[in-house]
């Protein structure tokens, strides 16, 4: 049973709510003293809290700060008057995690609590796994908010303590390397070498030398072994990035190596046991490769066992926040500064594609950090070509046929539009959420979806 906290000086409203929620299944405490408040937060864990705002009471924003003291996490719903949503704004500025308007209305109040309690449950459980990988990695990439790449994530947690072999797919910086490592870091070969290879970068005429090694002639007619890299890192991992890149004639015999677990030097008849796992990485989809003989078919079924799809950081903007944060703190250490980050940039950052995905990302912060003399990285100090996908620099009455360059894509404008209608409906409405959404032809439900969507 959900344990709510509710702090008002009101009475009636203590007394309204109170019942609501325990006809509703809760458990409630209540409290007029905001010491009292405090200190029952402190004593026993809660699942969410109802704040009261009277009109200019600033004491309430402070108890947000104690609050967040003892239960960083727990969850704020703010109640303020129909005709003073600033305060209720400010609330949420403060850490609230969202507000409701009085006169309460019932439904409207049990839906925002089921959402609220919703959220934490899902923050609380993404963090649990996050500190989880903290602890046995000293990759701060791997904070996420993403559902998907934590079940990534958790995957690798499964894959490997085993020797499969594992198919990394994304696009050109979007950590496919940092995958490779954390699967070598969390499996028994995690004592022996982990090397990356990028198969693109080694030279035609090398491949199967630098890969398999070769036998050269010493003096007096003596022959030499030439270690190759798999040869070289036995017992470990090697991650061959962008195998695609691979001829043919190499791609057989990599899949011989993965077959037998045996290599054949260059130049010679000799064969060399190996024991290494091999991860692979590649830009492109090597199912479509095979369809049209680029690459070998029975390789790419040895090789598919355990396929790993890596998003692009469009696709997860959420993690941006958190990325931004990880590559300051380590570009801040690395230079001995202390820069700090607006959240006017980080608005700009998050709304940006990233074609050049998390590597872009984190070569412009080292870049920003560098070069930084004021303490703090505001909007004007970032690169212009980050504004062309931001809606707010589109000035729509200015958009004539010569300056398509302007244009966002139709879904953004849309749902910049659609927020900016619902805030002026919301606000004609008095704040009425109820008469909000029936105003605008949606159920209460779907309203309350879009604006938790805004909110956050």
């Amino acid at each position: 049973m959900p344990k709510i906290l509710i702090f008002s000086q009101d009475s009636n409203l203590r007394k309204t709510l109170s019942s609501l929620l325990i006809s509703n299944s809760y458990e409630v405490s209540s409290f007029f003293d905001p010491d009292k408040a405090i200190n029952a937060i402190r004593k026993e864990a809660h699942d969410l809290v109802f704040i009261d705002f009277p009109p200019n009471n600033m004491v309430n924003h402070e108890l947000i700060t104690s609050i967040h003291c003892f239960q960083d996490l727990l969850p704020i719903i703010a109640i303020t008057d129909d005709n003073k949503i600033h305060i209720a704004k400010e609330a949420v500025k403060n850490g609230a995690t969202t507000y409701i308007t009085k006169p309460l209305n019932a439904e409207a109040l049990l839906l925002t609590l089921t959402i609220a309690l919703s959220q934490a449950d899902t923050l609380i459980e993404n963090l649990l796994y996050r500190r989880d990988f903290q602890k046995t990695d000293d990759s701060n990439l791997s904070l996420t908010s993403s559902d998907y790449m934590l079940k990534v994530y958790s995957l690798v947690e499964k894959i490997a303590q085993s020797d499969l072999a594992v198919m990394l797919t994304g696009e050109t910086g979007t950590g496919k390397e940092t995958i490779a490592r954390r699967i070598h870091a969390k499996s028994q070969r995690a004592q022996y070498n982990f090397c990356k290879v990028d198969c693109a970068a080694l030279p035609l005429k090398m491949q199967e030398s630098e890969l398999f090694g070769y036998v050269r002639e010493a003096a007096a007619k003596k022959t030499q072994n030439m270690q190759g890299i798999f040869e070289k890192n036995n017992g470990g991992t090697v991650f061959l990035d962008n195998i695609d890149a691979l001829p043919m004639n190499t791609q057989i015999k990599l899949l011989y190596l993965l077959k037998n677990r045996k290599i054949q030097l260059i130049s010679s008849s000799k064969m060399v046991d190996i024991d290494i796992r091999i991860i692979v990485g590649s830009a492109c989809d090597l199912h479509d490769k095979t369809l049209c003989g680029e690459f070998c078919e029975n390789l790419y079924l040895k090789l598919s066992m355990v396929p790993i799809v890596l998003p692009p950081l469009r696709e997860r903007r959420n993690d941006i926040p958190g990325l931004v944060e990880s590559f300051l703190e380590r570009f801040v250490n690395q230079n001995s500064t202390h820069v700090k980050i607006s959240s006017q940039a980080l608005a700009v950052l998050c709304e940006y594609d990233w074609p050049g995905n998390i590597e872009q990302l984190k070569t412009l912060i080292e870049r920003l950090v560098a070069a930084n003399e004021t303490g703090q990285i505001g909007r004007e100090e970032l690169p212009e070509e980050l504004f062309k996908q931001t809606a707010e620099e589109v000035d729509w009455n200015k958009i004539t046929d010569d300056k398509l360059d302007d244009i966002i894509s139709l879904k953004k404008y849309l749902q910049t539009q659609e927020h900016s209608y619902m805030e002026k409906v919301l606000e004609h409405s008095g704040g009425d959420k109820s008469l909000t959404a029936k105003k605008l032809g949606i159920s209460l439900a779907s309203f309350y979806r879009k604006w938790q969507e805004f909110m956050l």
